[in-house]
């Protein structure tokens, strides 16, 4: 049988490793996304998310629908969604930078209309087929504080991957939601260390620990999503080492 393609509706859903309730989360899908459904229990789906190839279990009752093909991208780190095309509606959703939506025709004042009687202020979106950020690090900026969450890829939680994801799909590089296979990605660029040792890191260098990355601000700050503060920062790539022990793997995007 041909298999079943199905798009988020909600502003963002959770991935799970396991089809119950109190697993960790592996990954996150954001608003209009289009996924594979591989296996159905109880109301849990086993999906493939279109956009990395990430598998995992979304919960019963995630709001999804046919897929339709998206006309715009929301390009504002977060974007509320109003019931009226006016600052003073109160919000009743809010989507994340990434997320995918389709405009209904409605226009006025600036607001543009989503479906379901809602709307988004115009200015906060881009056409989904615009040319990729030139700079993943700018990207990556935007999301400083930024609460950290495990498996988290978007604007309401992230994780040191799901950054380091974030910023290069923007840039149209997309890789892995994890640390140990971004390493092994050729994609994300040269490989030019095997330890940090002897390199003079530059701005954009991907920097890999044994199950963390980040991203290189300058020679000397690593920008990353931490445990260490629950949040996205920029730190000393010397105090992160200490906490390491260890560099294993720099890479160098092209």
């Amino acid at each position: 049988m041909p298999p079943v393609i199905r798009q988020l509706t909600a502003p963002h859903a959770v991935l799970l490793e396991e089809p119950r309730a109190g697993v960790p989360q592996t990954s996150e899908m954001i608003r209009g996304e289009v996924f594979h459904v591989l296996e159905e229990r109880d109301g849990w789906l086993q999906v493939e998310n279109g956009f990395d190839g990430h598998v995992g279990w979304l919960p019963p009752g995630t709001p999804q629908g046919d897929p339709v093909l998206p006309t715009h991208r929301v390009r504002a780190l977060r974007a509320d969604l109003h019931p009226a095309p006016t600052h003073k509606a109160p919000p009743v959703g809010t989507l994340s930078f990434g997320s995918l939506v389709r405009l209904d025709g409605r226009a006025e004042n600036g607001w543009v209309g989503v479906g379901d009687g809602l709307w988004l202020f115009g200015a906060w979106l881009e056409p989904a087929d615009a040319a990729p950020a030139r700079d993943p690090v700018a990207t990556a900026l935007r999301f400083l504080e930024t609460p950290y969450v495990w498996g988290g890829r978007s604007a309401f939680g992230i994780d040191c991957s799901g950054l380091v994801l974030t910023a290069m799909a923007a840039a149209g590089v997309v890789s892995h939601h994890s640390s140990g296979l971004q390493r092994k990605d050729d994609r994300l660029g040269a490989w030019i260390s095997d330890d940090g040792r002897d390199v003079a890191f530059a701005y954009g260098d991907i920097v890999f620990f044994p199950g963390h990355v980040g991203l290189m601000l300058d020679e000397a700050h690593l920008l990353h999503a931490t445990v260490f503060t629950m949040s996205v920062v920029v730190e000393p790539l010397a105090d992160v080492v200490a906490r390491a022990e260890t560099i294993n793997g720099v890479r160098r995007p092209g």
